[in-house]
């Protein structure tokens, strides 16, 4: 994530699942290619499908997603139809595949309620993927009827809606249930689930349940190791009894309304990766002493923590993604922060912070974005800040910051955002900056800068504010691409170019306070 919002499993079940068996092209059934070709006449005959052909290929454990098993039958074991667009039913002709043990449906556009009728047949089947679909109504009370060899139900991203039944319980071997983003309502059978020992993967976020607390039943759960609970009305505090989850390296609580303090197992748990409890009424210190040494992706922005941000921090080597933003965190940016070796995002932007910014950030990083916008930072922007050239995003607008830009910055090839206004920068503007590649976003008003603009703008330029400063000279002549320009109060003069269809996609123009002259175009 840092792209946090950016949440996805990745399941990867399915690579070891292939290892059933190489394909049989000896030992093929009759029966399964039949069955194949009713499938895909009941899709419609999709051109996704156009290799299930016995004319052009006799042997179909060759056909596009079709995965078939060693042995005497050498059936067809998985079906593996993901992202094709497949529009329909799921067909009731599948459980003819009788050794059928791995079907994967998702992300299609598929539709109609559960296919109970089409599924409960399937007696060997283990993995069952239909997420990313348009499945829609109730899951069915007797939903215990798939295989009990279940071990991966995924019915993620689609249209379910009602109670989650208890009958998801009723697959005792199931080791992921993942019921994320749906339209579930009410309350969902926490003590149930809690029964699925083998669980290693639960999510139940983004769904409208019933206000209530995180379940301290789930506890039990002692082999799960992704737990994605985000988004659906949560109160209360993090139960402490979560403790006991010793092999999670996922937990994702944020977008609820749980309060309390961040418990204490949180920083010491060993196995986490990553932590994401965002957007939350928590509240209390940051700990002094961390022992998480395998965070990679650490959120708790948007609560109201306070204190400072611990030194300790520096003892996350695997650290990429730091996002403590929209808190009342005080003090000043540990120079450790710098020495992560793995930090790619960081931050901190809406707390208190003060003091400079560590002089060697992105010296021993590969860092990304930087956001530190609103705090009470003062200082130059680190010489050091683009140094291992993958810099994107330098977001440090509202503080207190000062000095002339760093020289190193006219390389930063890959800077899209330049967005550091109502600071006290001052000196010439870098005349490079203008024609970096990927600059998209230039906003610098209400600094000390001088400087002539470019003649002409990049074409990937879409937003430029620079009022507020000291710019002189003429007015570009064109700017295909930008939406913005922002120029008031500089010392700016000569005529608005005659030719205004060199910015044809300009939306805001805002030239006041300056010494322009001529009539308007």
């Amino acid at each position: 994530m840092a792209s946090r919002y950016r949440f996805h499993l990745l399941l990867l079940l399915g690579v070891f699942l292939l290892a059933e068996g190489g394909k049989s092209s000896s030992q093929l059934t009759s029966g399964d290619q039949a069955t194949l070709l009713a499938i895909k006449k009941q899709w419609g005959n999709p051109r996704q499908l156009v290799s299930w052909d016995p004319v052009a290929n006799a042997d179909h454990c060759n056909w596009t997603g079709v995965i078939c098993g060693g042995g005497r039958s050498g059936g067809v074991t998985g079906i593996f139809l993901p992202k094709l667009n497949i529009a329909g039913k799921v067909p009731e002709s599948l459980c003819d595949l009788l050794s059928l043990s791995h079907l994967d449906l998702s992300y299609n556009n598929l539709i109609g309620e559960f296919p109970g009728a089409a599924l409960y047949e399937c007696s060997q089947l283990r993995f069952l993927d239909l997420s990313n679909n348009a499945f829609h109504g109730v899951l069915p009370n007797d939903i215990s009827r798939l295989s009990p060899a279940m071990e991966h139900l995924n019915l993620s991203t689609n249209y379910f809606g009602g109670a989650v039944p208890a009958a998801v319980a009723g697959l005792p071997a199931l080791r992921s249930l993942l019921l994320d983003t749906n339209q579930f309502t009410g309350a969902y059978p926490a003590a149930e689930i809690s029964k699925l020992t083998r669980l290693e993967q639960l999510t139940l976020a983004s769904n409208q349940f019933a206000p209530a607390p995180a379940p301290p039943e789930f506890a039990e759960l002692t082999n799960l190791s992704y737990l994605w609970m985000s988004n659906m009305n949560m109160t209360g505090e993090i139960p402490k009894a979560y403790s006991s989850l010793a092999k999670l390296t996922l937990i994702a609580l944020n977008n609820n309304n749980l309060t309390g303090q961040i418990p204490e197992w949180v920083w010491q748990h060993p196995m986490l990766e990553c932590v994401y409890l965002f957007t939350n009424g928590l509240v209390g210190k940051l700990p002094r002493k961390i022992r998480s040494v395998n965070l990679i992706e650490l959120d708790v922005s948007s609560n109201h923590l306070t204190g400072e941000i611990p030194e300790d921090f520096s003892s996350l080597k695997n650290l990429s993604v730091l996002f403590l933003y929209t808190n009342q965190l005080t003090g000043i940016i540990p120079a450790s922060i710098a020495m992560l070796p793995n930090l790619r995002d960081l931050r901190l932007f809406e707390n208190r912070l003060s003091g400079e910014l560590p002089p060697e950030l992105g010296k021993h990083s590969p860092l990304t974005n930087l956001e530190v916008s609103s705090n009470n930072l003062s200082g130059p922007l680190p010489e050091s800040l683009c140094a291992n050239g993958m810099l994107q995003d330098i977001v440090v607008s509202n503080n207190s910051m000062s000095g002339e830009l760093p020289k190193s910055l006219v390389d930063c090839v890959l800077l899209n955002n330049l967005m550091i206004s109502s600071n006290s920068f001052h000196g010439e503007f870098p005349e490079k900056i203008w024609s970096l590649p990927k600059l998209t976003t230039l906003v610098i008003e209400s600094n000390g800068f001088t400087g002539a603009l470019p003649a002409e703008l990049s074409e990937n330029i879409s937003q430029i504010d620079i009022g507020n400063n000291k710019f002189s000279g003429f007015l570009p002549t064109s700017g295909t691409g930008l939406l913005v320009f922002k120029a008031a109060n500089n010392l700016l003069f000569g005529e608005l170019p005659a030719d205004m269809s060199k910015f044809a996609n300009l939306t805001r123009l805002v030239l006041r306070g300056n010494q322009l002259t001529g009539s308007i175009p």
